[in-house]
């Protein structure tokens, strides 16, 4: 018994160790404007290859986002969105998706917040024209709805 709660408590240890420390955790801080940059860690010290980032600042129903979008444009890829609240009342619902503006053959997603930011997933629609955009629907705590499109490479 004791031999099997050594090695439950080194393998613990050792688990903990492995996605790395607080510093390597943090969210990226997306900047104002657009400014592609390609990285390859995920956060998470998971090396998921080289993947564009696009940065851009949209104000949508009284509120105003920081919006960092990792990922490539290809058929059933995935992006990864950070979103940073800059102005407006915490608590907007947040839905992110990849394609046209009606969002046909699309899945919507609603990003999940956490007081002053939210983060989620996109994924890319099978067929890509030149359409294709990432589209970000903001409902505010007050029920005003606008759409907003950051243009993907």
């Amino acid at each position: 018994m004791r031999l099997f709660t050594h090695t439950l408590i080194l393998g613990s240890m050792l688990l903990l160790a492995s996605c790395g420390s607080a510093e390597e955790k943090a969210a990226p801080t997306p900047t104002q404007g657009m400014a592609p940059t390609t990285t390859a860690d995920t956060g998470h010290g998971h090396n998921q290859g080289a993947q564009p980032t696009t940065s851009m600042s949209l104000s949508l129903a009284g509120v105003t986002l920081d919006i960092a979008a990792k990922g490539t444009l290809r058929p059933n890829a995935e992006y990864r969105l950070e979103m940073a609240l800059v102005s407006g009342e915490p608590g907007a619902i947040v839905r992110v998706w990849i394609g046209d503006e009606s969002g046909t053959g699309s899945m919507k997603t609603k990003a999940d917040g956490h007081g002053d930011h939210y983060h989620g997933h996109a994924l890319v629609p099978k067929e890509i024209s030149e359409k294709t955009a990432l589209w970000i629907e903001v409902q505010s705590v007050t029920g005003e709805r606008e759409v907003g499109r950051i243009a993907l490479q």
